[in-house]
C-alpha cells in the first residue's frame, strides 16, 4: 500500500523519528521515499546521518514532493505551519496529525478544501515499538486513507479506529496512560525498597509485573476484574493489599485522572481555536 509513496514527516521530534524508523524498520518504505523537517538548523545534519533520509527545513517543498503528510508537530504550532503549507496542499494527498487536541476540522478549515485529513493518537510506547496509536477520519478521509493511516502506524504497534467523539478521551487514556502506569510503577517499586528489596531489582519486579499483567488481558481476553480474582486467593496476601488499594481510592483516582485529563485535551482546542481567530 506505501509502495513508492513518497512520505514527507513535518517535525521530526520523538514521535516524527519513531514513526520514520518504524517504517524503515518493517521494510515498508525505502529511504528515499521519506523526507523530515525540523526547525533548527543544528538538527538537520545529526538526523540525515541518523535516520539516512533527506532532511530540510523547507515545509513547502516537503508537501509538494510528498504523497502523504505526517503533521508530528506541536499543538500549538499547528495553525501557522498549516497556513503556511495550504498552498502546495492537494486533494490527491493525505494529511495524517499526531498533535494533541487537535482536530479533523481544525486541520481541514486551514488547508484547501477537499482534501482528506486523518487524526491520530500515539502514544509514548511507540518509541519502543510496542505503542497504542487511535486513528479518526475527517470528512473527506475515505477507507483507503484508514488504510494507509494503519499500515504506517502498525510499523510503531497497534492500532485502533474510533469515531473523533472519543478522542478526547483516547488523549486522556492511552496518550497519557504511560504517565499514570509510571507512577503505579514506581510506588510499587519503592514499595519493595521499603520491605528490604534491592532498589534496581525492585525496579525490575515492578516493571515485568505491570508488562506481564498487561499481557495476559491482551492474551487472554478476560475481563481484567476476572483475571484479579484468579490472583487474590481466600484468606491470602493478595487481598490484603487490595483492601489498602480501595481505601486508599487508587481505583476512583486512576478514573478522575482519566476524566480530567479528557477535559483538558476539549478545552486545549478551544484554546488554540482561539488564539488562531484572533489572528
Amino acid at each position: 500500500m506505501l509502495k513508492n509513496k513518497p512520505i514527507g514527516v513535518i517535525g521530526v521530534g520523538k514521535i516524527g523519528e519513531a514513526l520514520i524508523l518504524g517504517l524503515l524498520d518493517a521494510g515498508v518504505v525505502k529511504k528515499a521515499h521519506v523526507t523530515g523537517s525540523v526547525c533548527h538548523r543544528e538538527r538537520v545534519t545529526r538526523l540525515k546521518k541518523k535516520l539516512g533520509i533527506t532532511i530540510t527545513r523547507d515545509n513547502r517543498k516537503l508537501v509538494k514532493s510528498s504523497d502523504i503528510i505526517i503533521l508530528a508537530v506541536k499543538p500549538q504550532t499547528m495553525d501557522s505551519v498549516l497556513r503556511s503549507i495550504a498552498g502546495e496542499v492537494t486533494q490527491s494527498k493525505l494529511v495524517i496529525s499526531v498533535a494533541a487536541a487537535i482536530t479533523t476540522e481544525f486541520v481541514e478549515n486551514r488547508i484547501p478544501p477537499g482534501v482528506p485529513v486523518v487524526r491520530v493518537m500515539p502514544n509514548m510506547p511507540c518509541l519502543i515499538k510496542v505503542g497504542m496509536s487511535v486513528i479518526c477520519p475527517g470528512q473527506h478521509a475515505d477507507r483507503h486513507s484508514l488504510i494507509i493511516t494503519r499500515e504506517i502506524f502498525k510499523s510503531v504497534g497497534e492500532v485502533q479506529i474510533l469515531e473523533e467523539k472519543h478522542m478526547d478521551g483516547v488523549t486522556a487514556l492511552s496518550g497519557s496512560g504511560p504517565a499514570y502506569a509510571y507512577i503505579i510503577m514506581e510506588s510499587l517499586a519503592e514499595a519493595g525498597v521499603k520491605v528490604g528489596i534491592p532498589r534496581d531489582v525492585s525496579t525490575r519486579l515492578a516493571a515485568q509485573t505491570l508488562l506481564g499483567a498487561a499481557s495476559m488481558v491482551l492474551a487472554t481476553g478476560e475481563h481484567p476484574a476476572r483475571l484479579k480474582d484468579e490472583v487474590t486467593t481466600p484468606a491470602g496476601t493478595t487481598i490484603d493489599g487490595i483492601l489498602e488499594l480501595e481505601e486508599g481510592k487508587l481505583r476512583v483516582t486512576l478514573i478522575k485522572a482519566v476524566v480530567k485529563a479528557t477535559q483538558r485535551s476539549s478545552e486545549i482546542i478551544e484554546l488554540l481555536q482561539s488564539q488562531a481567530d484572533k489572528h
